[in-house]
């Protein structure tokens, strides 16, 4: 390369590698700022730490505490020591020793003045020490009288004590190395993908490869909303059971072991740990996924793909895991890059929807939601391509298209509106507007009739699972029929209360079980002004001029939302609560596409002179050779670190 290439490349590129490197640093301040532990720590008081009652330990004696233990090796010991009295003069003396029932593994003695405030005080062991899955006893003995000790151990709101196991022994600056590491190569690997492919779709599929993989290594899979229920179901339609039976029903229950024995939101540490877990076969029970048992298979075909192939080659739960959060990412890479490639409008709304943090966390785990989206993505597609197109259907087309209202019923009755684009096809396209009616009407007859059906066979389970949380689903639904104006009012206060909150977890700032990881204002914000951005110079269509699109489109939104807000208020919310609560940014993000069609269509409308001065419309052929810019990607991948730094601060740890 001459010394002129290199000027002009310079000349032409110097403001993207500036973008670049004000992400990498400030990636490189956040990375420097998180807080680690070490990184494979039992803890069962983690969530308790902020909330803990003291007991002293009381004057020469030997408090025990038995805690469970792992086949693994342990490195240390943390505990929580805290200065009850500090107006108490003279040094104290604690004594703390690991024993199992081979003997002591080690001691420790801690003085007072060297316990930090606020923090577990780490005890390390000469060597690491082998258990075999032997309960552990930890002594802690004071060397003070009892009216002069002012040293206690922390307990949680159960009255456990604050004690965490090290199990390997990576510490905080090798977990921070690590995090460093995975970052630095997805935001890497995402621009050299986005600047080295020149084919737009496959660009675009290899980014949302790299990110999506990295949420995998990432999120753990008990951190995802109802992954253990989600990967029941998914494993109940790989024993041939497409209908959930009742516990009565033998032939219902399944492997022992198949949630690998983790909590709700079990953090990586635990995770790892139950990493051997087994499925037992010989032992089999009942669980209750009630809330995932109204789903048909259908919504499951990637997750029970994964599952079916791993158990050819391991019986390992978190392995079979893997292969199905691994099986429904790839099922959403090549459903949504088929959206990009076949979408002949707002292309730039599939890349915003695709690669959003909330979608990708969920393409990559065991829930349904991200292959719920990505197919309505590519439905969507479909469907606006055969709108601008003047020809008649073939009969593949046709039975594609006849379909659809099928498959959108099937996987999630609330998004079936969708299905309402075909009425936008023209006549021509089906040899007549009488044909076009019979095949609309009995393609939606048919999908009712199948949804309804299924509602009837799982009808118990949702019945049951509503029980717990409002009471009665037939009591609430009786409320919103007879009392509508009572239920607008609430939709009306519950959009007021938290449409903010629904916005964030839209548009990237919020992620997490019930959204409880979120990063700075500033990403959904900025991912906000790209959107619009993007729509205001996208190619103009002739669909963004009719005003019968918009209009399908704007009922369509409210369609889907109003059905969400009442499929969470008969299932999750009390009789006739004022607020709908249990709503999650999550569940508006099939909306972003039909939203983005009619804020592209105000934009064609009101800028439209500014745009395209000499008055020249924009044809819809230009939109094949529309590519996202890569400054998007770029933001792109600086938004998906910075969750992933938040996921690594908060489930590794």
């Amino acid at each position: 390369m001459t010394k002129e290439e290199i000027k002009r490349i310079v000349q032409n590129h110097w403001f993207y590698a500036a973008c670049i490197c004000v992400v990498i640093l400030f990636l490189g301040f956040q990375i420097y700022n998180l807080h680690l532990g070490a990184l494979f720590i039992q803890d069962d008081c983690k969530d308790m730490d902020d909330t803990v009652r003291l007991t002293a330990i009381g004057a020469r004696e030997t408090n025990r505490y038995q805690l469970s233990a792992q086949d693994h090796k342990i490195t240390g010991i943390q505990l929580r020591l805290v200065d009850t009295d500090s107006g108490l003069k003279g040094d104290e003396t604690v004594t703390v020793t690991i024993l199992t029932e081979q003997g002591e593994i080690a001691r420790w003695q801690v003085k007072s003045d060297e316990i930090p405030e606020d923090q577990y005080v780490q005890l390390m062991t000469d060597q690491k020490c082998t258990l075999t899955g032997d309960a552990v006893t930890v002594a802690v003995a004071s060397d003070q009288a009892a009216d002069a000790s002012h040293t206690a151990l922390a307990f949680d709101g159960d009255m456990q004590p604050c004690i965490r196991l090290i199990y390997g022994s990576v510490s905080a600056g090798w977990s921070r190395f690590l995090a460093f590491a995975v970052i630095l190569s997805f935001v890497l690997a995402g621009i050299f993908a986005v600047n080295a492919v020149k084919n737009g779709t496959i660009r675009f599929a290899a980014f949302v490869a790299i990110t999506g993989i990295c949420y995998i290594i990432v999120v753990p899979f008990s951190n995802v909303p109802d992954a253990f229920n989600h990967f029941i179901r998914a494993y109940e339609v790989t024993e041939g059971i497409f209908c959930t039976h009742d516990q009565e029903d033998e032939k219902a229950w399944l492997p022992e072991h198949l949630t690998a024995d983790l909590d709700f939101h079990a953090d990586y540490s635990h995770t790892y740990l139950h990493r051997n877990i087994q499925l037992d076969d010989e032992a089999r029970r009942y669980y209750i996924h009630d809330n995932t048992a109204l789903y048909t298979p259908i919504a499951y075909f990637p997750h029970a793909l994964g599952i079916l192939i791993g158990k050819l080659f391991t019986d390992r739960t978190l392995a079979l895991v893997l292969f199905a959060r691994i099986f429904s990412l790839a099922a959403f890479i090549v459903t949504v890059s088929c959206a990009y490639r076949m979408c002949s409008i707002n292309r730039g709304m599939v890349a915003v929807t695709a690669l959003l943090p909330i979608t990708l966390i969920e393409a990559g785990s065991t829930s349904l939601d991200g292959f719920m989206i990505s197919i309505l993505l590519l439905g969507q597609a479909y469907l606006l391509t055969l709108c601008e197109r003047k020809r008649r259907l073939t009969k593949a087309e046709a039975a594609l298209l006849w379909m659809l209202p099928l498959v959108f019923s099937l996987c999630k009755v609330v998004y079936v509106p969708f299905a309402l684009l075909l009425f936008l096809i023209p006549k021509e396209s089906f040899g007549g507007g009488r044909k076009k009616g019979v095949f609309i009407l009995s393609s939606f007859a048919v999908a009712l009739t199948v949804y309804f059906a299924w509602s009837a066979a799982t009808f118990d389970f949702v019945n049951r699972y509503a029980a717990k949380m409002s009471g009665n689903s037939g009591e609430q639904i009786r409320f919103i029929l007879t009392q509508p104006l009572a239920y607008l009012n609430v939709l009306r206060n519950t959009l007021h209360k938290w449409f903010d909150l629904y916005l964030r977890g839209m548009f990237g700032g919020i992620a997490g079980w019930a959204q409880n990881v979120g990063v700075n204002p500033f990403f959904p914000l900025t991912c906000m002004v790209c959107t619009v951005v993007m729509l205001t110079f996208h190619p103009e269509s002739s669909l963004h001029r009719d005003v019968k699109v918009n209009v399908l489109y704007a009922l369509i939104g409210l369609a889907v939302t109003a059905l969400t807000f009442t499929a969470i208020y008969v299932q999750y919310n009390a009789l006739e609560s004022p607020l709908v609560e249990g709503i999650q940014g999550r569940y508006f993000v099939p909306l972003l596409f039909p939203l983005g069609f009619v804020l592209t269509s105000v934009l064609k409308y009101i800028y439209r002179e500014k745009l395209f001065p000499d008055g020249q419309k924009e044809e819809t052929e230009n939109e094949a050779g529309y590519q996202v810019s890569r400054y998007f990607y770029l933001f792109a991948a600086w938004m998906n670190a910075s969750m992933m730094l938040e996921m690594i601060q908060g489930m590794w740890s």
